[in-house]
């Protein structure tokens, strides 16, 4: 029942008409950005997606799925086009890259992951090259349609808690979710939505960064009912996109992504928080 959505480096390797997206993003905290690494050192020829720019700007909530407006003009300023083979990729870890995958796919393209990030196209004898992002966003892109709507908003996700008719599945560490660690917004409160599960989003990854497959991956997932909704949040949004391609490619098909995640849910102030 598995869905394809990675790609290995040997297999990019050989593919003459791809191109590529670098997806890199950094916590804020972290003290570099994705533009720096992007700039610093990139897939040839890749593009660089940045996750608090290619998004709802009108949004109070960081990096929030951005509109088709927004899409496609950042696909003309990279000279892409929809019939082309995406491939998404980040650098440490490929930690945003499922982000831009599910971003890319609510309208209607086909993006591939590249498994493993750029780590996996050095070790496999990628071209590599340096230099800041392309800056045409005078250009005119394609004509994009939200195709397949899977965010869910706050609302919705109470309405799931309430009904009990969802598994809502949480990626952020194992302590952010009892609510025995901070999080890393200030003045959030941590803690989690009744009824969830957590399975942070490193679980889904072997040693080596590559996502794991058929048994593997069934074994860490929380549940093995095909028929589930299932309903990944994590602190805004990112990791959850992991948990998302894991359950996309084991065979999941009502999958959802909660888009605001934690950081919508505690700041409101007039959601059920529970804490272990």
């Amino acid at each position: 029942m598995s869905s394809r959505i990675l790609v290995t480096a040997e297999e990019a390797l050989a593919l003459t008409d791809a191109a590529f997206i670098d997806a890199t993003w950094f916590m804020p905290s972290a003290g570099q950005t994705g533009r720096d690494a992007y700039t610093a050192q990139h897939i040839a020829g890749a593009a660089f997606f940045d996750l608090d720019v290619v998004a709802d700007l009108t949004s109070p909530l960081p990096h929030m799925a951005p509109g088709s407006a927004t899409l496609s003009r950042w696909m003309a300023a990279n000279g892409l086009e929809p019939g082309r083979t995406l491939i998404v990729y980040g650098q440490s870890g490929n930690f945003a890259a499922p982000r831009v995958w599910w971003t890319l796919r609510r309208f209607g393209l086909s993006p591939l992951i590249l498994d493993g990030g750029m780590e996996a196209w050095i070790a496999a004898g990628g071209r590599l090259e340096s230099g800041a992002p392309a800056d045409n966003t005078s250009a005119t892109g394609p004509d994009l349609h939200l195709i397949k709507d899977d965010a869910m908003r706050w609302n919705d996700v109470l309405h799931h808690i309430k009904a009990g008719d969802a598994l809502i599945v949480d990626a952020r560490s194992a302590g952010r979710f009892a609510g025995t660690e901070p999080e890393p917004r200030a003045g959030l409160k941590s803690g989690h939505m009744p009824g969830a599960v957590n399975l942070p989003a490193g679980r889904l990854l072997g040693g080596d960064g590559r996502f794991l497959q058929g048994e593997a991956l069934e074994a860490v997932l929380p549940t093995q009912d095909w028929h589930t909704r299932i309903i990944c949040t994590c602190g805004s949004g990112v990791t959850a996109a992991t948990l998302h391609a894991g359950f996309t490619a084991a065979g999941f098909k009502d999958v959802w992504l909660y888009d605001g995640s934690w950081t919508e849910w505690a700041g409101r102030g007039d959601l059920p928080i529970v804490t272990d």
